[in-house]
């Protein structure tokens, strides 16, 4: 007959249990964002010798997994411009929060960029940035 040991009873017992929710939570983590890709597509003019007006950057449509759908996520837009690549200088957010954006007359060399921002009710977030495009003033 066996002998009882409550302490190694048990934990045999939650062992599955734990495997269990660290599966979800790596799955959760990893699924709850976007299934189709943050990009922006250029538009025709993006340089001029003075001021000039480069129309729509069209963005890309973004939706969610089936997962993020289920955890009640939410896509937020948000345009950003600064004068580098690599958005540490003169960075400016919000310029508008829909999927396209207009930047209306540009007076000095700057990239603007889309940033996607996906929140779960979870708590689950993730953030997608696009590449900036460059517009120059010659």
């Amino acid at each position: 007959m066996k002998k009882f040991n409550k302490s190694n009873d048990l934990l045999q017992l939650l062992k599955p249990i734990a495997m269990l929710f660290l599966f979800f939570t790596l799955y959760f983590n990893v699924n709850a964002q976007v299934e189709s890709e943050n990009s922006i597509k250029e538009p025709l003019k993006l340089s001029s010798t003075g001021s000039f007006n480069p129309g729509v950057i069209i963005g890309s449509n973004v939706t969610l997994s089936d997962v993020s759908k289920n955890d009640n996520c939410t896509i937020t837009y948000e345009w950003q411009s600064a004068t580098d690549e690599f958005f540490t200088q003169n960075l400016t957010s919000k310029l508008a929060e829909t999927k396209d954006y207009n930047p209306g007359t540009i007076n000095t060399t700057i990239y603007i960029r889309r940033v996607v921002y996906v929140k779960c009710k979870s708590g689950m977030e993730s953030k997608s940035s696009t590449g900036g495009i460059k517009f120059t003033i010659n």
